[in-house]
């Protein structure tokens, strides 16, 4: 009965926002900002330290489960919930936040727009501008409501940087690096968690996924991470590196100030001016070496060292 009734909200809520969005020009410009990087490679701890420095429109857990109407979600959430609902905290479970105005990927969000399931890879000019208009007057909307720019996090843009410049010629991207031993292993401890199966796919797969699906399982994860990075760096030569700011894993954790100052840095280089809203810690824990058996260890190191060094 519940899920019916959030389908009918949901559904009823869409209706009135896709009236009111129809009002916007798309002419309009907000500054957008797009985390992206292969999963486990700090995104969710980048993403929560800028919303808890700065002010940002964001799509928030609440307004997920509406993802037909973000900006009226977003709105009655700031109704319903008070203060203490609001405070980002630096925990998540594989990308999952807490408290019901904690971030969210919002994967069903982006789903109305870009395909899911094994091929979510959108090369240039595959989608028309007319498919994408409402996706931007929702972000217009998002950042206008909001009065702030808009962060996004979600690692499947990575595989959708085409079409998100082609639809915000602004567009900027942060780029979190985390070394690929440690994000390979953390995704073969995901495919564990969730699936108790090394061999089962997690998370974001890359335009090569089924050259990938080929090899072993540790082989399987460390490809994943490679070639969603030279997806990145494809799209970073195609749309100008200018755009795009690489941030390292191991210094967000253990210069988190030093960090935020580079961003903001890059951010006024493109007329994008941050409000402060509260401060974050000056360092997180830094999580690094082996974390899965040894034969794995050895197994996925040689893959990464094979791979890097092409």
């Amino acid at each position: 009965m519940k899920n019916v009734l959030i389908k009918a909200l949901n559904y009823g809520l869409g209706s009135i926002e896709k009236s009111f969005l129809y009002l916007l020009r798309v002419s309009y410009e907000v500054p957008n900002i797009w985390i992206i990087g292969p999963p486990r490679s700090g995104t969710t701890l980048l993403y929560q330290v800028l919303l808890k420095r700065y002010k940002f429109a964001y799509i928030s857990n609440f307004a997920s489960v509406f993802y037909k109407a973000p900006i009226l979600a977003t709105g009655i959430a700031h109704i319903l919930f008070n203060s203490r609902d609001a405070v980002i905290e630096f925990e998540s479970d594989y990308g999952k936040t807490s408290n019901w105005l904690g971030p969210h990927e919002a994967g069903a969000f982006w789903y109305r727009w870009f395909p899911k399931g094994d091929y979510v890879y959108v090369p240039p000019n595959a989608l028309s501008q007319n498919h994408l208009k409402l996706l931007k007057r929702e972000v217009i909307g998002l950042g206008l409501f909001m009065k702030a720019p808009v962060l996004f996090k979600n690692v499947y843009n990575s595989m959708r940087i085409a079409p998100i410049v082609e639809t915000f010629p602004n567009a900027c991207f942060l780029v979190c690096n985390r070394d690929p031993l440690d994000s390979a292993q953390s995704i073969l401890n995901g495919r564990a968690k969730f699936y108790n199966d090394k061999s089962e796919w997690l998370s974001v797969p890359p335009k090569e996924v089924e050259q990938i699906r080929q090899h072993p399982y540790w082989q399987q994860v460390t490809e994943q991470v490679y070639y969603i990075y030279q997806q990145i760096d494809e799209d970073k030569q195609r749309y100008g590196t200018n755009r795009f700011l690489e941030i390292d894993y191991g210094q967000l954790c253990k210069s988190t100030h030093k960090t935020l100052q580079e961003i903001e840095e890059f951010l006024v280089e493109h007329s994008i001016e941050l409000m402060a809203i509260d401060d974050v810690p000056e360092q997180f824990p830094f999580s690094t070496g082996q974390k899965v058996n040894d034969k794995d260890y050895h197994r996925i190191r040689e893959v990464v060292t094979q791979l890097w060094q092409r």
